[in-house]
């Protein structure tokens, strides 16, 4: 899309005044090289950002990042569309209009997924998903915090809500009859959706102003008069880092004894299902598991690359949507990392070949994996693996006691488990007891809509579940350390 800049003006600043997100993971602090405009008309001339991150063909042709772009005569623009939502190829079967329906969204950190549920029948019939446009204002939860404790908190909730009311029009449902909606998220989500004081969530003790259950009117939520007047009800968490994301795909999630459910995100979550307990606990990963922080990164929208295999000696990819490769999401980097230990490319500290060191693996025309990128996906799978490995020891079991491992997220849907075990995601012990579920947490919500049984499951699991801290746990770093290689 295109768009007239006024003079005087920062433009990611009035991007995001005018409810246009472009991804900022770095928060607009001209790190991260992400907020990529293209100057179609008028004078912008390039900052030294520009010139150290991006290339000097790309600048002769009107790249420019936003965070650093200061008018000093009104400009156009061309940007890419940060909140474009997925819709299937396959074209979306009519609704029964005598059912009654709801809506059920799960609100990631990285991505947002909503879904149009037959209540009478049952079953979800319609999903959009894009990115969480608050990725204009940083790719993790800690940034965002940050954000909204610098005066962006209404900024911060109006591009989520705003994302929210474009899926719920994406789903064509306004003829239906709609009853209801419920929304999982994690408990930072749920603080920037509400409009509410990020302080209690930003250092110790972590005091969150809500962990969820709360039930407010959609019209409210989003501040739309024509929304559908229906109550929204909101997935309670457990604790200020195992929010109603965990909750809601656990109660909806057959668990045997020892069964360990992995939510890989931004955010690792682990529950351990044993002996009646629910053991929680939660790792700060970043977001490189989920396409943020990588120099190719993106959420898992269409275009993604989402699996990397090699056939007939070369690398082959596939993107979301089969769309033409636009950037790598979580399970892509996990894969395309796999693929460059197995032919040697990479060593077991995770450095790469002195032929590929200075500028990476490249899998397809701007599709590249990078030696910073090696880095953050290490540092990320090191805090999952020390997570896991540390509530196990926690709950004094071994590998060997472990009945199933659940791997849940939006990223969990594509990954390959043979490659998160070669990377040292997942511990080998646990290879052929895992399995990918896709996303627990919007399932989570879809079934609440049906199931008169949900919540009181719910209540159940919350007053079982305890929290492992693993900032107090002596062994945590010990393993984090010891995960970091391959």
């Amino acid at each position: 899309m295109q768009m007239m800049i006024p003079s005087g003006v920062n433009v990611l600043s009035f991007l995001r005044e005018k409810g246009v997100f472009v991804p900022a993971h770095c928060g607009g602090a001209g790190a991260c090289g992400k907020c990529v405009i293209k100057v179609i008309a008028g004078s912008l001339p390039p900052s030294e950002c520009d010139k150290r991150l991006l290339s000097r063909q790309s600048i002769v042709s009107g790249a420019r990042l936003a965070c650093k772009a200061f008018t000093a005569s009104p400009v156009r623009i061309e940007i890419n569309d940060a909140s474009a939502f997925n819709t299937p190829d396959i074209k979306w079967e009519q609704p029964d209009k005598s059912h009654t329906f709801g809506l059920a969204a799960d609100i990631g950190t990285t991505t947002i997924a909503v879904s149009l549920v037959d209540i009478t029948a049952k079953r979800s019939i319609r999903t959009v998903s894009a990115a969480n446009a608050q990725g204009s204002f940083g790719a993790d939860v800690i940034t965002r915090i940050g954000a909204a404790l610098s005066g962006e908190k209404a900024a911060l909730r109006k591009a989520v809500t705003k994302s929210l009311a474009d899926a719920v029009g994406r789903l064509d449902c306004a003829s239906l009859e709609l009853t209801k909606m419920t929304i999982a998220a994690n408990t930072a989500m749920y603080h920037m959706l509400l409009g509410l004081d990020c302080t209690g969530i930003a250092k110790a003790p972590f005091e969150p102003a809500t962990l969820g259950g709360e039930q407010v009117s959609l019209q409210a939520l989003i501040n739309d008069s024509a929304a559908p007047d229906i109550p929204v009800t909101l997935v309670r968490g457990i604790s200020p880092f195992v929010g109603g994301d965990i909750t809601s795909g656990l109660a909806c999630t057959q668990l045997a004894d020892n069964t360990l459910l992995l939510d890989l995100g931004t955010n690792g979550e682990a529950v351990l299902f044993s002996e009646g307990r629910f053991i929680c606990s939660s790792a700060a990963a970043g977001p490189a598991l989920e396409g943020g922080e990588l120099s190719c990164g993106m959420g898992g929208v269409n275009g993604a690359v989402c699996r990397v295999y090699e056939h007939d000696g070369r690398l082959r990819f596939d993107t979301i949507g089969s769309a033409p490769p636009l950037g790598l999401c979580g399970s892509g980097a996990v894969d395309l990392l796999a693929c460059c230990i197995d032919k040697g490319y990479v060593d077991k500290q995770g450095v790469f070949l002195d032929s590929y060191f200075e500028n990476g693996f490249e899998l397809a025309s701007g599709v590249t994996l990078t030696q910073q990128d090696i880095r953050e996906l290490q540092l990320a799978k090191a805090a999952i693996r020390a997570c896991v490995d540390t509530l196990i020891s926690h709950a004094g079991k071994k590998y060997e006691d472990i009945s199933q491992l659940i791997i849940a997220g939006g990223f969990g849907h594509f990954l390959d488990i043979q490659s998160a075990c070669k990377i040292g995601l997942i511990p080998n012990a646990l290879k052929c007891k895992a399995r990918a579920v896709g996303n627990t947490s919007l399932k989570g919500a879809e079934r609440s809509l049906y199931d008169e049984r949900f919540f009181g499951r719910l209540d159940d699991i919350i007053s079982r579940a305890e929290t492992v801290e693993l900032s107090s746990d002596e062994g945590f770093k010990a393993r984090f350390i010891e995960n970091i290689g391959f």
